[in-house]
């Protein structure tokens, strides 16, 4: 899947500089760690050059502990308004980054999809793979706090559902605590 960070793609990308302009970052795909890189120097940047909102767009979203941790972090420490808005699907960890949102949005047909991550790798002695293996749970722990807390739900809840691999329409999202508002809701009415 590809990824986009808006305003650190390093070639003449007109759509990224719009929105870069527009004070919005884009993020599809899995993250990954050069993703992840150019994302926090955007959201940095945006941070450093104004006083307005920056809005982070998550589309089709899917990020292991580190990435979500490290762009957590990221949002942790901007002193501007920060307006999440989801289209398409945001899995896994991705979800940790609706918790530090002034504003939490999401169109009507998205869908959020409660899971634990991947299992990640590490290699050499036994030693180390138990001391990587501890930290990831411990990281992955305070994540699931993170939302939990945003949600005003116990983390045992947020636990069991990721375990449960609980999927999550734009309603229920809604309902749960994960956003605050669905965009472009339209009845079948037309109204």
């Amino acid at each position: 899947m590809p990824v986009t960070s808006v305003g650190a793609t390093g070639g003449p990308d007109w759509l990224a500089e719009r929105l870069f302009d527009k004070r919005i970052v884009s993020l599809t795909g899995r993250l990954d760690a050069d993703a992840v890189n150019r994302a926090a120097a955007s959201l940095a940047l945006l941070d450093a050059s104004g006083d307005d909102e920056v809005q982070l767009w998550l589309h089709g979203v899917d990020a292991d502990v580190d990435a979500a941790a490290t762009l957590l972090d990221t949002l942790d420490l901007m002193g501007v308004e920060l307006h999440v808005h989801c289209r398409g699907d945001v899995r896994g960890m991705a979800i940790a980054l609706l918790a530090p949102a002034n504003r939490r949005t999401a169109a009507a047909h998205t869908t959020f999809h409660l899971r634990e991550p991947q299992t990640t790798s590490c290699t050499g002695p036994a030693s180390d793979v138990a001391i990587a293996a501890q930290q990831h749970e411990q990281q992955l722990r305070r994540l699931q706090q993170r939302i939990a807390d945003s949600c005003r739900r116990s983390v045992d809840t947020v636990i069991a559902d990721m375990r449960d691999h609980r999927i999550l329409t734009a309603d229920e999202a809604r309902d749960y605590g994960l956003i605050d508002t669905i965009t472009g809701a339209r009845s079948v009415d037309g109204e």
